[in-house]
């Protein structure tokens, strides 16, 4: 009979860490997808706009929209995300956002990461005749 209630034991413990293991491990693994996307996807959009073989954006809200697009190519987890926009400039290449993405963990409760990045696209002309 005890080794029956020992045996319960310590499948019960077995399985709570387990779940300890899996939403440690998993929070860790949305924060790197997250920052992975987030600077893919600021890069892509703030390059694209001066890149001249692309199309053209002509509003802060198509270049948040440009953002938003392809950001959201890149998130593969089943989560909710809400970007918050903090800056934005799109003649000068600005983009500041903070992403907050929030899931559920295994045991049924509501995890949340976050970022913030901020960039400026710095533009450069080579003089005529070359760099000297």
């Amino acid at each position: 009979m005890k080794s029956v209630f020992l045996g319960f034991g310590i499948t019960i413990c077995s399985i709570i860490s387990i779940v300890i293991v899996m939403t440690l491990c998993g929070t860790n693994m949305r924060q790197n997808e997250l920052n992975r996307s987030v600077d893919s996807a600021i890069k892509d959009t703030v390059e694209n706009q001066f890149d001249d073989t692309t199309y053209s954006v002509n509003s802060n809200d198509e270049f948040v929209a440009d953002f938003m697009e392809a950001l959201l190519v890149q998130i593969n987890s089943d989560c909710s995300v809400v970007v918050n926009v903090l800056d934005v400039d799109y003649q000068k290449g600005l983009l500041s956002v903070e992403v907050i993405e929030k899931y559920i963990h295994p045991i049924g409760t509501e995890g949340k990461v976050s970022v913030k990045r901020t960039v400026i696209m710095e533009q450069y002309t080579v003089p005529i005749g070359g760099a000297r």
